[in-house]
């Protein structure tokens, strides 16, 4: 008989990745891409048009709402901001907006796919 008593037969050797888990990852890769085209110029470019079109923005979102954001700031301050030299946590920060952009409406929609279940099986 192999059994074994310490309990380290039901431990996961390899743990499973969440649907939240992958969610929050495509969405801090919506970010990135976001950051890459309007910053970088890669991995493809993209005209004025394309970017303030309802389509672009919402493909651009994460990256657009940094850019607003340090537009408001720049208004703020009464000045425009040299950005060409330090612009990496522009990344970091389109990354974080779009994985809580994507875990956000992902833990909303469960939530109301839950509620609405609740409302049917009670009836």
């Amino acid at each position: 008989m192999n059994e074994r008593t310490d309990g380290s037969g039901l431990r996961d050797d390899y743990p499973r990745v969440t649907a939240l888990g992958a969610i929050t990852g495509l969405g801090a890769g919506w970010g990135l891409l976001g950051y890459a085209v309007l910053w970088e110029g890669t991995p493809f470019q993209v005209q004025r048009p394309f970017v303030t079109s309802v389509i672009g923005t919402l493909v651009l979102l994460p990256a657009r709402v940094v850019i607003w954001g340090i537009h408001l700031a720049e208004v703020m301050a009464g000045r425009s901001f040299d950005l060409s030299q330090n612009h990496w946590w522009i990344a970091l920060a389109a990354s974080t907006l779009g994985a809580g952009t994507l875990a956000g409406v992902y833990r909303l929609g469960r939530s109301v796919r839950r509620r609405t279940s609740e409302r049917h099986s009670s009836l």
